[in-house]
């Protein structure tokens, strides 16, 4: 008789169906958590991405209009700086024209700081979006032409530009224009400049970012 045990069918049997699908069933429990935490932590890092965006061209553009407008220059007896509202989309927004010496070189033969016709004004594209575009005309004098077809964008995604101005007693206008007869603006810049910057919430229309800040003028006369 042999020594060696006898090996029966039932031994090397092998998954059958039903455990086959329980494993399978439980497979895709595992993946469907591991891809529902793999998509979120790649919702986060995409939200952090665009309000990084947003945060930086706020702070660039609001930081621009700030050294634009405290660099503003005398022209004759008087200064030059004027300002309006433009309507879209039955939506006002602030433009802003001023002779400043904030001149932005970007040729070889530019002088950064040189005196130049600076202008703020916005645009709307074939998508319906709003940008905030920045003109910069250098010369010996303020350029007669205050809205330009050339500039750069500086602020993309725009809700709202809103400009307020104060002057020596602290009483606010929505605009200025020192070519004005009035007294408190003719030849004379405002004392404070308030600034409203709103641009679009992709992810929540009815909550859009929101920036503000105030220039003061080193110059009134």
């Amino acid at each position: 008789m042999s020594a060696w045990p006898s090996l029966s069918s039932s031994d090397s049997r092998g998954f059958t169906l039903m455990e086959i699908l329980i494993a399978i069933f439980i497979l895709g429990i595992v993946l469907t958590t591991i891809y529902g935490a793999y998509s979120g932590v790649l919702r986060v890092i995409r939200d952090i991405d665009d309000d990084t965006r947003i945060y930086k061209m706020a702070r660039i553009t609001l930081d621009r209009m700030n050294r634009d407008v405290t660099a503003i220059l005398r022209s004759g007896k008087g200064f030059i700086f004027q300002s309006e509202k433009t309507s879209i989309d039955r939506r006002e927004f602030s433009s802003l024209f001023l002779w400043s010496s904030a001149h932005l070189g970007f040729e070889e033969d530019d002088v950064p700081g040189s005196p130049a016709s600076i202008a703020y004004f916005v645009k709307q594209d074939k998508e319906g979006k709003i940008s905030l575009w920045r003109s910069d005309i250098t010369g010996p004098k303020p350029s007669t032409e205050k809205k330009s077809e050339g500039g750069v964008i500086i602020c993309e995604d725009l809700r709202a530009l809103n400009l307020k101005f104060y002057d020596e007693g602290g009483k606010d206008y929505d605009t200025w224009d020192t070519e004005t007869s009035t007294d408190s603006q003719k030849g004379r810049p405002p004392a404070v400049v308030g600034v409203e910057l709103i641009l679009e919430n992709p992810r929540d229309a009815e909550k859009p970012h929101k920036f503000i800040t105030k220039i003061n003028l080193p110059v009134r006369r």
